[in-house]
């Protein structure tokens, strides 16, 4: 009798153990799933910085081209990105100045997180003063 009994309940696997094997693998894929959105979170924050460098480096190779009695601040906005960009002579007249130091600044956010800058900036010399033709 006993081996009858023992061979009906070895026979088969119960319900139960489906249904734990099925809530272990749930949980698992949700963590996954959290995951996958953290990585999404930054790439898509990683490819704004990009961006963002990208139109303050041109912004500024702008400036540095222009003429220096051409310099003068200014913002733009595109994308989510704002960029800024301001003269300030060393003198109080451009005209006057020896030399302009030169900032450009680039901010955006990412979702509902903080401001990011990106800030560049360069010293442009007056041709006047520095023997150079202008």
């Amino acid at each position: 009798m006993r081996t009858r009994d023992r061979a009906l309940s070895e026979r088969g696997m119960s319900l139960v153990e489906p249904l734990v094997a099925m809530v272990v693998i749930a949980f698992s894929l949700l963590g996954s799933v959290g995951m996958f959105a953290a990585a999404q979170d930054g790439i898509s924050g990683s490819a704004k910085r990009l961006e963002a460098a990208a139109l303050a480096e041109s912004r500024m190779e702008r400036l540095r081209a222009l003429p220096y009695r051409d310099l003068l601040g200014g913002e733009q906005q595109g994308n989510g990105i704002a960029l800024t960009w301001t003269v300030r002579p060393d003198q109080p007249s451009l005209t006057e100045s020896r030399s302009a130091m030169v900032t450009v600044t680039a901010a955006w956010s990412v979702g509902k997180g903080p401001l990011r800058t990106i800030r560049m900036g360069l010293r442009k010399a007056n041709p006047i003063f520095s023997g150079a033709a202008s």
